[in-house]
């Protein structure tokens, strides 16, 4: 196994905290509910809801730029920024593991878990 960057080395990143889920809350206040901010930034429901109940760990700045911008509501300097290996290194984000010989990475439960690959 080698030591290679994160997949998501592109974008930077800010944790969900409670800061974040209090701006979305003024979001929803300002254009009615959850659904007009989803229809106005372009973001499907279920990412959006996965991401106010805590299923998501993080949020990437594209992500939340198009949403402060088409809700006109908050700022991204209100937020700290991370990468994606700074998440890994302070553990809210699990590490990648790559197999040598393959194209595309694989998460360590693939590894550990054979069956897994197989759809068992």
């Amino acid at each position: 196994m080698t030591r290679e960057r994160h997949p998501k080395h592109g974008d930077l990143y800010t944790p969900v905290t409670q800061e974040l889920l209090d701006l979305f809350e003024r979001m929803a206040v300002e254009h009615g509910s959850y659904r007009r901010v989803c229809a106005v930034s372009g973001t499907r429901m279920k990412v959006f809801r996965f991401m106010r109940r805590g299923k998501r760990k993080a949020i990437s700045m594209s992500q939340l730029d198009r949403l402060i911008t088409t809700t006109e509501v908050g700022s991204l300097r209100d937020f700290i920024w991370f990468t994606a290996d700074d998440l890994v290194a302070l553990g809210i984000w699990k590490p990648t593991q790559y197999v040598a010989g393959r194209k595309r990475y694989r998460r360590k439960m693939d590894i550990e878990n054979p069956r897994h690959d197989l759809g068992c």
